[in-house]
């Protein structure tokens, strides 16, 4: 691996690092999976202190950009994106309160949505048959009985992720995916776990299939909105102290 990094100016510090490392990553010429060279060679191509280094491999770890190990086998290595970041971001919002769980369902129901609607227009036999067979898991577990929260959710997420997946837009599947692992933990509390709760899911489902699979982006779209808005529903009628999705913590 070569890499040619600019010598350190006096008027910038760790920034100065952090914004050509960066560069070099999205730029492919550090790969993910590559490792950094070490604080000490870094130190000298940047002919900077070592403590601008480590600031520096502080705010490409905090951006997601690299992860870092100590030990003798350690260092900072760079991931593959994703979109953790962006989860831990709006989880962040959430616990201070910025964004509450009213204004998580009112964002969920506007993207399932439109990704149903794209995912009728552009799913084909492949794609249905994806979401046919979550389904059918869906089915199986329900015919269970509702004895399974966790791997009912997972099933339920697959389905409403694979949606986003039809449709070909990473970003829209990167905030569903952020949308879902934020608001999935809230369920367990908030959601009526029952056998008539999750006959009424898969009905819903169905439905929305139906409407991929005959093409009708309209019918998808507006039965993946009542979809989200059910449960959000179903989750305010639950909380008796606050009786309000935007009080939620």
């Amino acid at each position: 691996m070569t890499l040619s990094f600019t010598k350190m100016k006096p008027q910038k510090s760790y920034q100065h690092v952090v914004e050509q490392i960066q560069t070099a990553i999205f730029d492919g010429e550090i790969p993910p999976g590559e490792r950094l060279p070490s604080e000490m060679k870094l130190k000298d191509m940047f002919e900077t202190s070592r403590g601008t280094v480590r600031e520096a491999l502080r705010v490409l770890e905090h951006k997601g950009l690299v992860s870092i190990r100590t030990g003798v086998k350690g260092g900072a290595r760079v991931n593959e994106a994703n979109s953790e970041a962006m989860k831990t971001g709006m989880e962040t919002l959430i616990r201070h309160k910025k964004v509450s769980l009213a204004h998580l369902a009112e964002f969920r129901e506007l993207l399932e949505g439109h990704a149903a609607e794209q995912a009728a227009r552009t799913a084909g036999p492949e794609d249905v048959g994806r979401l046919e067979k979550i389904l059918a898991a869906i089915r199986e577990h329900v015919a269970d009985g509702p004895d399974n929260w966790d791997r009912f959710n997972r099933l339920d997420a697959r389905f409403h992720q694979t949606l986003a997946e039809i449709c070909g837009n990473p970003l829209l599947e990167a905030n569903l995916n952020t949308i879902h692992d934020n608001i999935h933990a809230y369920f367990h509390q908030y959601l009526p776990f029952s056998a008539d709760a999750l006959s009424d899911d898969v009905r819903d489902l169905e439905i929305i299939l139906s409407a991929v699979r005959d093409g009708d982006a309209k019918s998808a779209g507006e039965a993946a909105r009542q979809h989200v808005a059910k449960f959000s529903r179903l989750m305010e009628a639950s909380m008796p102290d606050t009786g309000s999705l935007r009080k939620m913590p």
